[in-house]
C-alpha cells in the first residue's frame, strides 16, 4: 500500500490540491479539517476495529478517510464534488477496502447502500466531517429513513450541535425532538473554527449518536412528525392553537385529546417532552383513525 500523505498538514493539504487543479468551494461547506490530533479523536470515537464496516459523508480531501483507510477498515465514501471524489479514488488507489462514490447523500437510499456495499445484517458507523449547509437536511432524511446504523460521529456546526442534544428550553426545537426520538446523542467534544481552512466564521462540535427503539407505528410515527414540526413552526402559540392544523381536530376536542396525553393545552411546544409528543401522536392518531 502507498504511504498517504498528512492531510490535517496545511501544507501538505494545499499542495495536494494545487498539484489536481482543486481549490476549497466556499459554496459547498469546503472547510477541511487542518488538526491531525482532532481528526484522531473523530475516528477514535467511533471505535472501530480493523475490518469493520463505515460509512463516510463528505470527505473533502480526506483527511478522515486517510486515517480510516490507514486503520484497515472497511470504508464507503460518498463526495458529492466530482474533482474531490476523483483525487481520493487516486489516492487511495491501493486501499481495496476503500469505495470513493461520487454521489450527493442528501439523495441517498442509506438502506440500499448498506445492503450493496456491506454484509447483510452488518452494522454499519457514519463518520463524518459535516459540510454546515447539509447537516440538518441529512439528519431528517436519516431519521426517515430510521437512522439505519449502530452508531454515527459527527461534527457539525456548534450551534446545530447544540440544538439536536437540546432538552426542553430556549434551544429545543423541532430537530431536538427527532433526534431524541431516533437516537440518543451527547457532544463529545468542541472544535474551533481556527482548525480548518479555510476558516469558517463558526466553531464546531463533534456528536456521538446511537439509535432508539422507536415507539411509535409507521402511521403514529408520521404523524408525529406533523405534530412536531407543526408545534414548532408556531411556538409561540399555545400547543392547543398550534396543533389545530396537523391533528384537524375542533378546538374542544384537541383539549380533550392533549388532556389524555397528560399536556397542558396551555403549554408551549418549547415545555413538552420527546415522550409527550409520542403520546399526543399516538392518541391522536387513533383517535382519527377510530372516528373517520
Amino acid at each position: 500500500m502507498t504511504d498517504l500523505p498528512d492531510l490535517t498538514s496545511p501544507r501538505q493539504l494545499m499542495l495536494y490540491l494545487k498539484r489536481r487543479g482543486l481549490h476549497p468551494r466556499r459554496g459547498w461547506g469546503q472547510n477541511f479539517l487542518i488538526d491531525r490530533n482532532i481528526a484522531h479523536k473523530i475516528v477514535d470515537a467511533a471505535e472501530l476495529r480493523p475490518g469493520d464496516p463505515a460509512v463516510e459523508i463528505g470527505p473533502g480531501a480526506g483527511a478522515l478517510t486517510a486515517i480510516l483507510a490507514r486503520r484497515e477498515l472497511r470504508v464507503v465514501a460518498l463526495e458529492l464534488d466530482r474533482g474531490l471524489a476523483a483525487a481520493l479514488k487516486e489516492l487511495l488507489r491501493s486501499y481495496p477496502d476503500v469505495t470513493v462514490l461520487q454521489k450527493d447523500a442528501l439523495e441517498t437510499d442509506w438502506g440500499l447502500l448498506n445492503r450493496r456495499y456491506f454484509k447483510p445484517a452488518e452494522a454499519v458507523t457514519l463518520i463524518s466531517n459535516l459540510p454546515y449547509h447539509i447537516s440538518t437536511p441529512l439528519l431528517y432524511s436519516l431519521y426517515k429513513q430510521n437512522f439505519p446504523f449502530k452508531k454515527a460521529v459527527l461534527m457539525f456546526q456548534k450551534e446545530v450541535a447544540l440544538r439536536l442534544t437540546a432538552r426542553p428550553g430556549s434551544d429545543y426545537g423541532a430537530l431536538s425532538v427527532l433526534s431524541r426520538y431516533y437516537t440518543t446523542a451527547k457532544i463529545l467534544f468542541p472544535v474551533s473554527r481556527h482548525l480548518f481552512w479555510p476558516q469558517p466564521e463558526v466553531d464546531s462540535a463533534v456528536v456521538a449518536m446511537q439509535p432508539r427503539n422507536r415507539e411509535l407505528n409507521a402511521g403514529e410515527e408520521l404523524l408525529f412528525w406533523q405534530i412536531v414540526q407543526s408545534a414548532f413552526q408556531q411556538r409561540r402559540k399555545m400547543i392547543v392553537n398550534s396543533l389545530r392544523g396537523a391533528c384537524r381536530l375542533p378546538r374542544e376536542e384537541l383539549i380533550l385529546l392533549l388532556r389524555r396525553a397528560g399536556v397542558d393545552p396551555e403549554a408551549r411546544a418549547e415545555t413538552l417532552s420527546v415522550e409527550q409528543f409520542a403520546k399526543i401522536a399516538r392518541i391522536a392518531y387513533n383517535y382519527t383513525d377510530n372516528h373517520s
